[in-house]
């Protein structure tokens, strides 16, 4: 199945590029890999298209570009002549595979190729993504090492990070950036063993956390799952869409039950003023449970819970 039939889809790109890669070249790399089969990596995108969708005039850019990434050992490419007899001529058809990376590395959603902002800017984000601590969006990189990082001038980089901050795919607290882009994924860690029920709720609730920070301008704290577990584990254990479906029908019960389980409608009531930065969710976990019944919760239950300390 093609990728104009599938849509959008999540594109693994290797971080390697950081540093190897200038703007233009990320953004052709972007598009050959949503151009190409996400299991196999195999490609037969023209470069004539390539040209199209980047936006770049000459077909032999996309060459240079290509034979570039070959060298960087991030596709392999081989060439087959043919008769075209819808031309009428020989041609040169070329395909494309690009080694999938298994580690070191991170994502992005296709629809941030088609975003209404300069074609650059969508490649600085993705470099910007490579120099990001493991499972966020945020970096403390000065913008001098971000360039040195990424083999630019500090110009370049003070320029793109600007426009990323006026378009809203960034912002800068505390010398820290953090890409808000919601194409830039944030790809969470998780339990070795299985993907459990508990475990995608703690998700659930840790993105209204993470939206409920980038909506008040304040860089998230870092996933944690065994935090958000006893966020879970208290109280806040409902998923949403459920808790929403039966307000919908207007049941008092259903009302009460949303105003004690929801996420969504006690982080503004209890967590209405945010400090300006927030290392951990352990704020959250202070404002959000009563730590006294907490623990009694937790005296009760059969197994044995580990807790880390709420430090207040």
């Amino acid at each position: 199945m093609t990728n104009e039939h599938k849509g959008s889809r999540k594109c693994i790109i290797t971080r390697d590029i950081a540093g190897k890669l200038n703007l233009d070249e990320t953004y052709v790399f972007m598009w050959l890999l949503y151009k190409s089969n996400c299991n196999t990596g195999e490609s037969h995108v023209l470069r004539k298209t390539l040209c199209n969708v980047t936006g770049l005039k000459n077909e032999d850019t996309i060459s240079k570009y290509t034979n570039k990434f070959k060298e960087l050992e991030l596709l392999d490419k081989y060439s087959i002549k043919g008769y075209n007899e819808e031309a009428g001529r020989i041609s040169t058809s070329i395909t494309y595979t690009i080694n999938i990376p298994t580690m070191n590395w991170v994502r992005f959603d296709a629809s941030l190729l088609t975003e209404e902002i300069p074609n650059k800017l969508k490649a600085f984000l993705v470099l910007l993504k490579c120099l990001c601590l493991n499972n966020t969006n945020v970096t403390s990189y000065s913008k001098n090492k971000i360039a040195q990082l990424l083999n630019m001038d500090r110009g370049t980089v003070s320029k793109y990070m600007e426009m990323a901050i006026k378009e809203g795919k960034v912002i800068e607290i505390n010398k820290v950036f953090f890409i808000t882009d919601v194409n830039i994924i944030v790809d969470l860690s998780r339990k070795k063993d299985s993907f459990t029920f508990l475990d995608k709720i703690a998700r659930e609730k840790y993105k209204i956390i993470h939206d409920y920070c980038i909506e008040k301008n304040i860089v998230p704290p870092p996933y944690d799952y065994k935090l958000m577990e006893i966020l879970c584990l208290y109280r806040y254990n409902h998923p949403e869409p459920d808790l929403e479906a039966a307000m919908a029908n207007g049941d008092k019960q259903a009302k009460k039950n949303y105003n004690y389980y929801s996420l969504k409608y006690n982080l503004p009531k209890l967590c209405p003023n945010l400090p300006p930065q927030i290392h951990s969710l352990q704020y959250f976990l202070i404002s959000l449970i009563n730590t006294k019944c907490y623990k009694e919760r937790v005296a009760s239950l059969k197994k044995e819970v580990e807790l880390p300390t709420l430090y207040l």
